[in-house]
């Protein structure tokens, strides 16, 4: 097994259903489906494919979720390298996402949590069953939130990297009450941090405002002073990241890479989380602005990729065909 740090990720796993329509149903609107597709999906089930991918071997990348009524998902995330000895199976329904995806490449999804919701291994338990302490964690808001933040707390008290993604957004008290002290990486988009801006300090996030002044607004919050990295996704404009280095705190901003196609959006996000994660997984020594460039440019090109087939697990790209496509 590899000496690389470990990586897990305490998420989800779904069904996602996705109803091909022509635009997002409005409300009140009946709209007819062009075509239905089952595809393996969840959040959790996403980023630890996309970080298994992106490291190129197995036994680096531990998925802790469970799993019920529908098994395949869990197959389908071996081939790809991850380690699903912690999925839990469980009585009940696998979760599951209804998804419209529009014939202009947007999507609109609904979740159904189903066994994500029961129980789990406590951090201490899990801890205990793997080869090593992780270097990096990996939470979103797919599982109950009182696990999310047992782990954040566990794992982040004990020096491992927490990487939080917050979507779908917690409530104002939830994030009121979040350990944030315990984070190393924060990824959010527009949207979350707008929310996160208003939650966390009752300001409201300017229209007119630019995103370097939405990420130095969220940088100045107390809660999150610690963090190594505060990451903020712009879709079709790129990112931009707040990063601490040994000489201090600076802004990187990264522009879009350009698909070939937008077919389908669902899971870049989660392709870029997983993909940057691991580049940082494999940084040595310092961090310097050279790596932070590259980490961001890589997760960005990954991401772009992923837009360009349908589905979400089926879209992430191997570690081999984003270096070519970044060689070329």
């Amino acid at each position: 097994m590899s000496a690389a740090p470990l990586i897990l990720v305490r998420s989800s796993i779904n069904i996602d259903d996705i109803y091909a329509v022509p635009h997002i149903v409005r409300p009140g609107e009946t709209l007819a489906s062009l075509s239905l597709t089952s595809l393996a999906g969840g959040k959790g089930l996403n980023v630890s494919a996309a970080t298994a991918l992106a490291a190129g071997e197995s036994g680096r990348v531990f998925l802790a979720a469970n799993v019920g009524d529908v098994t395949w998902p869990v197959q389908e995330l071996e081939k790809r390298g991850v380690d699903c000895s912690h999925v839990r199976s469980v009585d009940g329904a696998t979760g599951r996402a209804v998804i419209q995806r529009a014939e202009d490449g947007e999507n609109s999804i609904i979740l159904l949590p189903g066994v994500n919701h029961a129980p789990g291994a406590s951090p201490d338990e899990l801890l205990a069953a793997l080869p090593r302490q992780p270097g990096f964690l990996i939470l979103q808001n797919e599982i109950p939130w009182d696990i999310t933040t047992a782990y954040a707390s566990f794992f982040g008290a004990k020096g491992t990297d927490v990487v939080f993604n917050p979507s779908p957004m917690p409530s104002q008290a939830q994030l009121e009450a979040f350990p944030w002290k315990q984070l190393a990486v924060l990824i959010v988009n527009e949207g979350e941090a707008a929310d996160l801006l208003a939650a966390l300090s009752s300001q409201k996030a300017d229209s007119s405002s630019d995103a370097k002044a939405t990420l130095e607004a969220l940088v100045a919050l107390p809660q999150f002073s610690g963090l190594k990295w505060l990451v903020l996704t712009l879709g079709s404009q790129g990112v931009i990241a707040s990063v601490a280095l040994q000489g201090g705190r600076q802004v990187f901003a990264s522009p879009a890479s350009k698909p070939q196609a937008v077919r389908d959006t669902t899971g870049a996000g989660d392709t870029f989380a997983g993909n940057l994660v691991t580049r940082l997984s494999e940084v040595e020594g310092e961090l310097q602005a050279k790596q932070v460039e590259e980490a961001l440019r890589w997760a960005g090109q990954a991401a772009a990729m992923a837009v360009e087939k349908e589905g979400a697990l089926e879209s992430i790209p191997k570690r081999q065909d984003v270096q070519q496509r970044l060689q070329g």
